[in-house]
């Protein structure tokens, strides 16, 4: 009997096919990034009602102000990033002792001031000592109270220490300011 050659398989739409499915997954595909900041913005102002007057004294406010050449000055005077840790912990825990700083921590506000060409870098970093200067206020005030660290803590005794210590904190453009 004679051998018949086998036939071959035509391959050659496969690179095409797998070159497509390649390209579909790629389309489809979903990948989630984890930037930015986890914050809760407040609801747009009513056009109808105009906002209301700010009759908050000037000491309980902390101006921090960082430009488009990411220079930061914290109230009127040329600073440094690493000071704004220690005005933020002076300003909210000051309890009217210095009139420079707030008259109580309820009252304390945070006032974060970036121009439109401030870096995104030097942002996060002003935003994250602030941040750090409220852990810090956290910590301490935990320890105080129940021998503990914030962390520690039951949700309803974090909750007590965060509305003793509120963050308030204002951020604007110079144009809004």
């Amino acid at each position: 009997m004679a051998r018949r050659k086998l036939q071959e398989i035509n391959a050659g739409s496969m690179a095409d096919i797998a070159f497509l499915l390649l390209i579909f997954f790629l389309v489809t595909t979903t990948m989630e990034s984890m930037y930015g900041i986890s914050r809760k913005l407040p609801p747009p102002p009513d056009p109808n009602n105009p906002p209301p007057e700010i009759k908050e004294k000037k000491r309980n406010i902390l101006d921090i102000l960082v430009n488009r050449n990411d220079q930061i000055m914290i109230e009127d005077r040329q600073g440094k990033l690493s000071e704004i840790k220690e005005e933020v912990l002076k300003h909210v825990t000051n309890n009217g002792k210095d009139p420079n700083y707030a008259e109580n921590p309820k009252k304390a506000v945070i006032n974060l001031t970036y121009d439109r060409g401030t870096s995104y870098k030097a942002y996060i970093s002003v935003y994250n000592e602030i941040l750090k200067a409220y852990n810090e206020i956290y910590n301490r005030e935990a320890l105080r109270r129940f021998g503990k660290t914030y962390d520690e803590l039951s949700k309803s005794q974090q909750k007590e220490i965060r509305k003793d210590y509120p963050q308030i904190i204002a951020e604007s453009t110079p144009e809004t300011r």
